[in-house]
């Protein structure tokens, strides 16, 4: 197990000193990226609480997440169906 470190990050001109066993790297990278969210938001609505400019940052990152998952299971059918038919054709053509 990594060992647990202090990484501070700027997120909406905020510091925030988190907790984490990542790499402060990796850690900062996240940070960064919901910072990008946020101030995408934040451009088209700037006089949006911050409360809601992260519910909005939250769902965008979520569907983001579960589009790039699911795009993942569709490549893994899709390399099982053709692996499937390989070995079926093998089976009826009796090679190796």
């Amino acid at each position: 197990m990594a060992k647990e470190q202090h990484v501070t990050v700027t997120i909406m001109g905020r510091n925030y000193t988190l907790r984490a066993e990542e790499d402060p790297q990796y850690v900062r990278m996240l940070a960064a990226y919901v910072d990008d969210k946020l101030q995408e938001i934040a451009k088209v609505s700037p006089r949006m609480s911050t409360t809601r400019l992260a519910i909005l940052a939250a769902i965008n990152i979520a569907d983001e997440y579960h589009k790039a998952e699911q795009g993942a299971g569709r490549n893994l059918d899709e390399e099982a169906d053709e692996t499937l038919d390989r070995i079926l054709q093998k089976l009826e053509t009796g090679t190796k």
